[in-house]
């Protein structure tokens, strides 16, 4: 998959921020997946909350969607527009290097969380927008 160059908006436009949560296992590397509402697969993101950075708004989320912990590393991945309930929103995404997860976490019973291949995370993303960030980070991560 070819990689589109991602232009990075002013901060002011940012609404959103995503985690890009990832572990390396093995030697290899997996990424954290969750559910949304409707069950489609994607990272975990929300609003950056005044006085927020993004990366705290990023971590923020990915602790209380998918009980995760760790630390955002790098520059950002990218950024990608949504469009929900009629308004379009900008989202800022971020690598993050989880270090620990809970058993138990705050949106446990709305969520379901699952830590996979890059090439299974291909295979269940079914957003193009997803899709870019997730090739980014994984040849980014490879890199290293």
């Amino acid at each position: 998959m070819a990689i589109d160059a991602i232009p990075f908006p002013a901060p002011s436009s940012i609404e959103q921020a995503c985690a890009i949560p990832f572990r390396t296992s093995a030697q290899q590397i997996e990424f954290c997946l969750i559910t949304a509402s409707s069950g489609r697969w994607l990272f975990p993101k929300g609003f950056v909350e005044p006085g927020d950075t993004f990366a705290e708004a990023a971590l923020k989320e990915a602790l209380e969607e998918a009980g995760l912990h760790g630390r955002v590393v790098g520059e950002p991945i990218g950024c990608y527009e949504i469009a929900k309930k009629g308004q379009s929103r900008t989202v800022i995404a971020l690598l993050m290097e989880v270090s620990k997860w809970d058993k138990v976490w705050k949106e446990v019973e709305v969520r379901q969380r699952r830590w996979v291949t890059a090439k299974e995370a291909f295979r269940l993303l079914s957003e193009p927008q997803l899709l870019k960030l997730l090739c980014a980070a994984d040849t980014r991560l490879r890199a290293a």
